[in-house]
């Protein structure tokens, strides 16, 4: 059973409080994977969940295209991936990177995951950004995930925290 989430984000700061709320719940092993185009807030979720994760220094967390994958120490590290550069991702991931992302002490959040669809492993909760329907300011999110995460479905209860 396939569960399904849909918020509206009305800013940067309720996206990376969104971020926030899910690193507060994800657990060592698990995938976040994020799709949106340049600009739809992949980045600042990615920084909620450093938040959440409590990791170290969750203000140093940033696009990781060029570096391909940053780890963020912690009581749970965040294995942050990029995969903007598709196919130099693709060959890191086949040339041994793969264990990054099947980290079981840490949770592995993938920007760009849609381009390496193929790399990731069935529970994955998967987060889509892109514009608001409305045509408004911020951003829509859906939330899905084919398997686990059960606690997606109290995030509709914590929707009071700003998201509409």
């Amino acid at each position: 059973m396939t569960r399904r989430v849909r918020l509206l984000l009305r800013s940067a700061a309720e996206t990376e409080a969104l971020g926030a709320w899910l690193g507060a719940r994800l657990r060592p092993g698990e995938l976040l994977a994020l799709i949106g185009e340049l600009g739809a807030g992949k980045t600042a979720l990615a920084r909620g969940v450093a938040r959440g994760l409590r990791v170290e220094d969750p203000g140093a967390v940033a696009s990781p295209t060029y570096l391909l994958v940053v780890e963020h120490e912690g009581p749970v590290p965040m294995i942050h991936v990029d995969a903007y550069l598709a196919e130099k991702t693709r060959a890191f991931l086949a040339d041994g990177g793969l264990a990054w992302l099947d980290e079981r002490r840490g949770v592995a959040v993938v920007e760009w995951a849609d381009r390496i669809a193929e790399y990731l492993p069935p529970r994955t909760l998967t987060v889509r950004l892109g514009p608001r329907p409305d045509g408004g300011e911020g951003r829509s999110a859906e939330l899905s995930a084919e398997q686990g995460f059960d606690w997606l479905d109290g995030l509709v209860e914590a929707a009071g925290m700003g998201w509409s």
